[in-house]
């Protein structure tokens, strides 16, 4: 008799992971522009930097690693936090879900297990150790000070095929569906899923044709949460000053109604300043459109 185990809680988001193609120029713009002045930096024996980690609070971050390749997806995966690793696991595999053999202790030292999604992201579930990073801050005090944002609000990422995503996202994790958008008025965009036990969420963009690299750029983002978008816009706008930059800062109203500013890393990365309310208090509807559609003789996604 196949035996299931219930689902452990999933607590928040814990990171995003992109390789970069200069990360000591990446690491510039963190401090300087977001404010995140909390990096956790590891080099091999040749001093050569492996991986960075950029605190955004204790118990979210970004990471950083040297590119593998020019020119290709600079999205690595993203990490969820989650109360019990191994019992995740063990979730995941009773629904017959390809997971590794046991839960490990990662390089921040916490417990974790990685597995692919159906688009192929590398997913990482994390339970957050005492002692691990980022809990075990490299710096005193809470590192906020300069911060534009403390809060990872949500995490974009490319989705070639919606109905596959949500028996993973939906069906498996248990996170629920909020809003749906669309940007033509023809076919969806975006699919906005809460995490079950956080208010914080996962933000599905769809294509259907394959994206070119600067658009990958843009839809593979993390969504970071402020109280005000005017202001914190003069300030990153401020901050940048004359330094060449990958796209102006301004903001808008998205279609959901946020007040919404993008800032870009040095590869074209997209963070995108978010108020955590409507401009108005009033929501716009779900959309009922269809997801785009594949092409023709076109079973997966193409970078």
């Amino acid at each position: 008799m196949e035996v299931l185990c219930a689902r452990p809680a999933l607590t928040g988001l814990a990171y995003m992971a992109f390789q970069s193609s200069d990360p000591k120029r990446a690491l510039g713009y963190y401090r300087d522009v977001h404010g995140w002045d909390d990096q956790f930096l590891t080099t091999d024996k040749k001093g050569t930097l492996t991986v960075a980690l950029i605190r955004i609070n204790d118990r979210q971050w970004v990471e950083l690693r040297p590119e593998s390749a020019p020119k290709t997806d600079r999205l690595l995966g993203f990490g969820l936090e989650v109360a019990d690793a191994e019992a995740m696991r063990l979730h995941l595999q009773s629904r017959n879900w390809p997971v590794p053999d046991q839960t490990t202790i990662s390089a921040t030292g916490n417990l974790s297990f990685v597995v692919a999604d159906p688009d192929g992201h590398a997913v990482e579930f994390v339970q957050l150790q005492p002692k691990g990073w980022p809990r075990r801050t490299t710096r005193g005090g809470d590192g906020a000070s300069r911060a534009l944002s403390t809060c990872l609000m949500h995490v974009g990422f490319s989705v070639f095929a919606l109905d596959k995503a949500l028996t993973f996202y939906r069906d498996l994790l248990g996170c629920q569906e909020f809003w749906r958008g669309s940007q033509n008025d023809r076919t969806l965009a975006w699919v906005h899923l809460k995490l079950p036990e956080d208010h914080n969420y996962v933000e599905l963009m769809l294509y259907d044709e394959p994206p070119s690299l600067e658009w990958l750029g843009v839809l593979n983002h993390f969504g970071l949460e402020v109280a005000s978008i005017p202001e914190t816009m003069e300030e990153a706008s401020r901050r940048i000053g004359t330094r060449p930059y990958p796209r102006e800062v301004a903001y808008s109203i998205g279609k959901c109604r946020h007040r919404l500013a993008n800032v870009s890393d040095p590869d074209g990365t997209r963070a995108e300043f978010m108020e955590r309310s409507t401009f108005d208090g009033a929501v716009t509807p779900s959309s009922t459109l269809p997801a785009p559609s594949r092409p023709r003789g076109c079973n997966k996604r193409r970078f």
